[in-house]
Parts: structure tokens; C-alpha cells; sequence
């Protein structure tokens, strides 16, 4: 999480928090394009933390969670790309 933000240990749990809820408002029609715009923001929000954290990992030696941070970066394009499409709908 970059220093910039503050109150780390709420922050993380939220943005999960409001995964889910923007995921469960794609689900249906009449909340889809509310929720795209807000998925797509969000995950453009935590970006740079996504990126922090495979820049930390990068001299660990737990394998798995470096390989999925890092691949998780350029994945990460595509789902914005997906949530304002579905925004568009």
C-alpha cells in the first residue's frame, strides 16, 4: 500500500468490501452501468498499490505470491476494460 494512503488496515478491507458489492451490482441490469463506472474506478484506484506490492515481493522468496502479483498487473487492464463495457451496456 503506498505511504500516500492513509489508514492502511481499513483501506484493504474495504476495497474488498467494494469489489464485491460492484461485482454483485454487475449482476443485474438496472445497477450494471453504475457499477461498471464504479468497478472500473476502483480498480484504477488500488493500481498503484497492486504495483507496490509486486515491486515489495520482488526479493522474496515465496515464489507463488511474487508469480501471482506480478502476473496479476497486466490482468488487471483487461477487467477495466470489461467494467466499462459493461458500463456502456
Amino acid at each position: 500500500m503506498p505511504k500516500i494512503v492513509p489508514a492502511h488496515r481499513e483501506v484493504i478491507p474495504a476495497s474488498g468490501v467494494l469489489e464485491l458489492v460492484c461485482a454483485a451490482g454487475l449482476l443485474h441490469p438496472r445497477t450494471r452501468r453504475v457499477a461498471g463506472w464504479a468497478s472500473a474506478g476502483l480498480l484504477l484506484a488500488v493500481y498503484p498499490a497492486n504495483i507496490k506490492m509486486a515491486n515489495d515481493l520482488r526479493s522474496s522468496r515465496k515464489t507463488g505470491l511474487r508469480t501471482a502479483a506480478f502476473a496479476g498487473l497486466p490482468l488487471q487492464l483487461p477487467l477495466i476494460r470489461t467494467a466499462v463495457k459493461a458500463a456502456r451496456s
